[in-house]
């Protein structure tokens, strides 16, 4: 397959189907950038882990090409941050001049740190904040020790320095803000400290467009005292367990988040894939006791309109 069908093909992927239209609040739509804001977004490549994830990598890359973006997105779980991964991150830096970083739970995978997340990702900090067009993006990470429930495995907490820091960060800017993190914030697998973030976020509700997060390989979006949640599903699999281990998409999924003045929205671009094997529904999963709901768990992101209602 050449380079041009490749790109067409993943350019088929992104294009319009019905979305389900959400409502932001009144107050944002003032505060929108002039010009649209085009975000390339992908989450839990698992580069190292998922058996075809440099392929997947690649498909985004020559997608994203098209696109226009204004910034390349990596919602964390990327690949492993170490020597004998490094050309994930390689390729996907020299894709874009603007290229953001989200630090998953996987990276701290055979004992590695945030710190080879720097050095291999050419990133300065695991929390920071960068400015696309008119929009501020606040990096968060999930990562910090010392929650007082966790009851063992990765970590799953913003801990009181960091929050600091974001509500610092929130008080400042004029600017509309979407809010980036691996761990969600909301719904399912949400990190141990979840009301008390949306606690703080929903103080700030009018700013914020959007918190995205990846981490759940499921596709969602929940509201929570007028903040919106949005779950972006993984580029390659749904985690199952057991034998199976990883039900895998035939193919890679990634989207592009729009930022449209003019029609006071936001615009989650869909992408369909099908279960490459057996579907979770088809092993059983669904009788697991903590299975997510069914619509969820599904191999597609789909089409998303986030409007204003002014």
């Amino acid at each position: 397959m050449n380079q041009q069908t490749t790109r067409r093909r993943m350019l088929c992927q992104l294009s319009a189907v019905p979305s389900l239209l959400i409502t932001l609040p009144r107050s944002a739509k003032a505060k929108l950038p002039n010009e649209e804001i085009k975000l390339g977004m992908i989450a839990d490549l698992h580069g190292g882990l998922a058996e075809d994830a440099a392929q997947r990598l690649d498909s985004f890359i020559t997608a994203m090409a098209s696109q226009r973006c204004d910034a390349l997105v990596q919602m964390g779980d990327f690949a492993f941050p170490n020597a004998k991964h490094k050309d994930y991150a390689a390729k996907f830096n020299a894709a874009h001049n603007e290229v953001i970083h989200v630090i998953g739970n996987h990276e701290f995978d055979f004992g590695l740190k945030r710190e080879d997340c720097y050095r291999h990702w050419n990133i300065e900090a695991s929390y920071y904040t960068r400015d696309v067009g008119g929009i501020r993006l606040i990096v968060l990470d999930g990562n910090d020790l010392g929650s007082p429930i966790h009851r063992g495995g990765y970590p799953a907490y913003i801990g009181a320095t960091q929050q600091r820091w974001l509500k610092e960060q929130l008080q400042s800017t004029d600017q509309p803000v979407i809010i980036l993190s691996h761990q969600p914030l909301a719904g399912h697998a949400a990190i141990d400290n979840a009301s008390e973030l949306q606690a703080l976020l929903s103080k700030f509700a009018s700013k914020i467009l959007l918190c995205i997060n990846g981490h759940s390989h499921l596709d969602a979006f929940h509201r929570k005292s007028g903040v919106a949640y949005l779950h972006l599903n993984s580029a390659s699999y749904y985690w199952v367990g057991g034998q199976v281990r990883m039900a895998y998409y035939t193919k890679p999924l990634f989207t592009t988040l729009s930022v449209d003045a003019d029609q006071g929205t936001l615009r989650i671009a869909p992408v369909n894939s099908r279960w490459r094997d057996k579907s979770p529904e088809q092993i059983g999963y669904f009788d697991s006791k903590n299975a997510p709901k069914r619509e969820m768990v599904t191999p597609q992101i789909r089409a998303r309109t986030i409007r204003s209602d002014a």
